[in-house]
């Protein structure tokens, strides 16, 4: 016994801040996907946050010729801050979109979207640090925070108004020399939410008045149906650090690739960490992305494809909500991929929250959506839903499908 016990105590020990990870909404995520799979073909998936459609054609095909060259060009260590002439087609395609004019080193590739948001809180927070989000938010944001030692504030955000920020609320929760930075999505994952002007230029006045950044995930721009997408970049690019993933558009999510742009200090610190933790991002994605980028023509049409396509999907799951889920309470989202439904009038009174009621949809109609508590405190009674992954007639089955359930409850 006391030998056993002296064994165990001269084990090595663990970074304890990994714990927080164990009870990360990301894993949980992803468990629910493997579970979803064990389903088999036939569940209808509402659940995913990746596109239906591959990369143009032709940007296909011109990167299968080249890797069938005999030259090492695509399987080389690419340099860690990107390619040059990468940053500078990133640099290009952003003022094309738009966005803020910004030279190329203000550019860093990094390996995705999750990567991108390691990279910037790991260079801008300190232990102890308070960042601001809205709740709901992407379910990835809050674990990496704790993991990072940050403690969390969260301003909630309504669906009866459209998940609109309120930009006093969110003034109110800054505390001088404890808060350190404000996080958004836009548009936003998970309500679709698309930031007016006005609400762009009033969060870069917080970020330069109470000397803070201004994280702003971008990783739906070019997926904004009804608006125009707001760059607060312009308004405070001292405080401004935008963060995107070509994982929605060409629609890569596997090849993991995207970059953080902000003032030319903080990139350069910035690409430090990301090539001691990846080195660099894959050669062979930065090529395809390249490629995609400079022909402008085709990058502008296969935007406007996808997002009609999407769109449809888009309306067709908003009738069919409105139709089979009448009382359900949601907001048209106006960008992204999603739809979050307050299911509260079917499922809180009988005690069931949205874990539980994903997992009834899922063994008994076998439709996956995914539980709105991953997003927040304030969306323990919603789901959310993704339209992309779907045709129209699998949407309205399985909007149907829930319907029926959900009057059926005892």
């Amino acid at each position: 016994m006391c030998h056993e016990s002296l064994v165990n105590s001269m084990e090595p020990g663990v970074n304890h801040r990994l714990d927080v990870l164990e009870s990360s909404y990301t894993i949980m995520v992803d468990e629910f996907d493997e579970l979803v799979d064990r389903y088999g073909s036939d569940v209808i998936k509402l659940t995913t946050g990746q596109p239906s459609i591959p990369p143009p054609r032709q940007i296909r095909v011109t990167i299968a010729d080249k890797l069938v060259k005999e030259d090492m060009k695509l399987y080389k260590y690419p340099p860690g801050f990107g390619l040059p002439e990468l940053r500078e087609a990133i640099a290009e395609d952003l003022n094309r979109l738009g966005g803020p004019k910004i030279n190329s080193d203000e550019v860093v590739v990094v390996a995705g979207g999750q990567h991108a948001m390691f990279v910037a809180f790991s260079s801008i927070m300190e232990n102890g640090d308070e960042i601001i989000i809205t709740d709901p938010c992407y379910f990835g944001y809050p674990s990496l925070i704790r993991y990072l030692g940050g403690k969390i504030r969260r301003v909630p955000t309504l669906v009866e108004e459209g998940f609109k920020l309120d930009i006093e609320a969110i003034k109110s929760a800054i505390r001088k020399g404890s808060t350190k930075a404000i996080v958004v999505a836009d548009p936003d994952n998970p309500t679709g939410r698309v930031l007016t002007r006005e609400e762009a230029r009033a969060l870069a006045e917080l970020a330069v008045d109470y000397k803070l950044w201004l994280i702003v995930d971008e990783a739906y721009m070019t997926l904004v149906y009804e608006g125009e997408k707001s760059w607060p970049f312009k308004y405070a690019p001292d405080n401004t650090i935008g963060l995107y993933t070509f994982s929605k558009d060409p629609g890569i999510p596997g090849w993991r690739l995207g970059y953080i742009y902000a003032r030319k200090d903080l990139s350069r610190k910035m690409s430090l960490l990301s090539r001691e933790t990846i080195y660099s991002p894959p050669s062979i994605a930065q090529y395809l992305v390249l490629e995609y980028l400079v022909n402008w023509n085709e990058r502008r049409s296969f935007i406007e494809y996808s997002k009609n396509i999407y769109k449809k999907r888009r309306d067709a799951m908003l009738k069919s909500l409105k139709e089979y889920i009448e009382n359900a309470v949601l907001s048209k989202p106006h960008g992204a991929m999603f739809i979050m439904a307050d299911l509260s009038h079917y499922i809180k009174d009988k005690r069931i929250d949205s874990v539980r009621l994903a997992k009834i949809l899922l063994d008994r109609v076998k439709v996956a959506a995914v539980p709105g508590s991953y997003f927040g405190e304030s969306t323990i009674y919603s789901l959310r839903f993704s339209f992309p992954g779907e045709p129209v007639e699998r949407i309205i089955e399985g909007v149907r499908r829930i319907g029926d359930l959900l009057n059926t409850l005892h």
